[in-house]
């Protein structure tokens, strides 16, 4: 789509600060207000999600609007959530030509671990409305909800299939990090589980404003829930194992699935042994050193005991 209509979101830093301090509005740290004020990289990103008129894209933290002009330019339709209530204004005002872009003033997390109801009635409904249509979210994604955002995406219902993130590094290294090094997490598993993983590009901090003191990168996770859960049809299981595991890192594997007095082993750690030995696992491992594939094999064994399909 495009308009005929004079540009008025700020694309400039000079643009963007007087956009700012006429409406007495000053980044705020506690929230991850940090602008991307690099063109080329804001181009780039819509670039790397290939938004299309077939898209329907979910943007988080819309700031003052200069990426999602550029989704709206593209899109068939993009919804923005911004928590901000200066910046909702702000860029509801400079948006307002595009008709297929729809701001809304709130935290797109309900609790941290799920997205707002009312976002994702929102979307589902255009989905509804338009079949045959993509979902994608595209998102400067603010660095303090960053980790539950991610999680609650790939954890809900919303079909997403791809997501295209600017986050803080180290969020993007936890995202592709292999077991045994100390980004290794539920971050990592949860991720790893749901979608191939692709860092674009590095971000110096200069073209953010504020100047963040940490470096950011540009993630694309192409999600496929459907082949996730073939691989972990008790993802409640998998979910509970992967958190117990990591709440106590240096804990053994074994001692850690111990603790949990799952149903059907109530704490019998000659049965949690007995699965070790099948899968090949060494009791004394610690959590951190198990792959994706280790945990889907233990949360499919331990699943088919509790249903009592198997014997200890």
């Amino acid at each position: 789509m495009t308009y005929d209509t004079i540009n008025t979101v700020p694309s400039t830093l000079s643009a963007l600060k007087a956009a700012l301090r006429e409406r007495g509005i000053f980044p705020k740290k506690r929230l991850g207000q940090n602008f991307l004020i690099d063109q080329n990289i804001l181009k780039l990103i819509v670039g790397t999600a290939a938004i299309c008129e077939h898209d329907i894209v979910l943007e988080i933290g819309t700031g003052a609007g200069s990426l999602t002009k550029l989704l709206g330019e593209r899109a068939h339709e993009v919804l923005g959530v911004e928590i901000d209530r200066g910046l909702f204004d702000l860029s509801q005002e400079v948006l307002a030509p595009y008709k297929n872009i729809h701001l809304i003033n709130m935290d797109v997390l309900k609790s941290k671990t799920a997205i707002d109801p009312g976002v994702e009635e929102i979307l589902k409904g255009w989905l509804q409305s338009n079949r045959g249509l993509t979902l994608k979210v595209v998102s400067n994604l603010p660095y303090s909800i960053s980790t539950p955002a991610i999680i609650a995406i790939l954890e809900g219902e919303l079909p997403v299939e791809l997501m295209v993130l600017t986050l803080q590094k180290e969020i993007v290294d936890r995202l592709a990090a292999r077991p045994g090094t100390k980004e290794y997490g539920v971050l990592s598993i949860i991720a790893q589980l749901f979608a191939e993983i692709h860092i674009v590009r590095t971000l110096p901090a200069k073209v953010f404003w504020p100047v963040p003191q940490v470096e950011s990168a540009i993630v694309v996770l192409n999600v496929d829930k459907e082949k996730a859960h073939k691989i972990v049809p008790d993802y409640r299981l998998f979910s509970t194992i992967v958190r117990a595991v990591f709440q106590s890192r240096r804990k053994t594997l074994l001692n850690s699935l111990f603790m949990l007095n799952l149903p059907f082993i109530n704490g019998n750690k000659e049965i949690l042994s007995a699965v070790f030995d099948r899968l090949g696992i060494k009791p004394l491992l610690r959590g951190e050193a198990l792959d994706l594939e280790g945990f889907t094999a233990l949360t499919g064994e331990i699943s088919n005991l509790i249903k009592g399909k198997t014997n200890g």
